[in-house]
């Protein structure tokens, strides 16, 4: 059950502006569920001043700020332990529940090796041109090809002829892009050919994540607020993109950067300062009962 909030209008939502909209404050919440890259960190992907504050704030008011995130946990120790993010984080799109005190793998949820090469198979056949990469935590394999240009990620990469016989063995997640194609191309036609197989998102780029079933940064965060002991109407979540719709339909509260797509921003109940105006910020110091710094 959702809790009381004053509704954005969809007509206004559409509107949205880099300002957010000004609504009432949410009460009840014990943890604030964020999502990365477009949301909490700037344009830099970096967190900022008022937000290292603001969650500082927030936590010592006893309310959780937890990650929801697609990126890998070895891309999310350092920003974590930058903005004071925790006790705990969904990383992966979901696969992958982490202690960011300790820096731990807690809780993944893994493909079986069957059924990520008949993924490949099925994928291929339905989708000339596609290529393919692969997640296990410990290294991202790629097929040359897929990255464009050179990356430099803090996760192990290697290239490889083949991703087929690398997720022989299981992987957390497929990742596929076509030059041909954009994202919301590739995501429609991915979800057709793939049906109850996998779990099919994106985050953005011009890339599509298959995991596991129902495997969902929703259902990782429900996993993280049973350890917690929060209860659903407890939660905020926050995001910009089509991997966080599931995190945003199941939570309490969902809320959106005004720069999120448009898919988001119609389920958004409301709409915070974009990214670059540090719209979760916004949102935490008006948990925390904290004045606004530049007020």
């Amino acid at each position: 059950m959702r809790q009381a909030v004053t509704l954005v209008p969809v007509g206004e939502r559409a509107e949205a502006t880099d300002r957010g909209h000004e609504l009432g404050r949410p009460t009840g919440v014990r943890l604030v569920a964020t999502d990365l890259d477009g949301t909490l960190l700037d344009r830099d992907g970096q967190v900022t001043p008022r937000t290292v504050r603001a969650v500082a704030a927030a936590r010592a008011a006893g309310i959780h700020v937890v990650p929801v995130t697609g990126r890998p946990p070895q891309a999310v120790w350092e920003l974590a332990a930058a903005a004071g993010l925790g006790p705990l984080g969904v990383c992966a799109n979901g696969a992958a529940i982490v202690d960011l005190e300790s820096r731990q793998v807690i809780e993944v949820e893994e493909m079986a090796g069957e059924i990520s090469t008949g993924l490949v198979d099925l994928l291929r056949h339905a989708i000339p041109g596609i290529l393919l990469a692969a997640d296990d935590l410990a290294c991202f394999s790629y097929e040359r090809g897929f990255f464009e240009v050179p990356v430099d990620w803090p996760e192990k990469l290697e290239e490889v002829d083949d991703i087929r016989p690398v997720v022989s063995n299981g992987c957390i997640k497929l990742i596929a892009r076509n030059p041909q194609m954009t994202a919301l191309e590739l995501i429609g036609t991915m979800e057709r050919t793939v049906g109850d197989e996998g779990y099919v998102t994106t985050s953005g780029l011009d890339w599509v994540d298959v995991g596991a079933p129902q495997v969902s940064k929703a259902y990782a965060l429900e996993r993280v607020c049973g350890r917690l002991g929060i209860g659903v109407s407890e939660v905020v979540a926050i995001g910009d993109n089509h991997n966080d719709l599931s995190v945003l339909a199941w939570a309490g509260t969902a809320m959106a950067p005004a720069n999120a797509v448009g898919q988001v921003l119609a389920l958004a109940e409301r709409v915070l300062p974009a990214n670059w105006h540090d719209g979760v910020a916004c949102l935490l110091e008006e948990l925390a009962g904290i004045a606004d710094p530049d007020s």
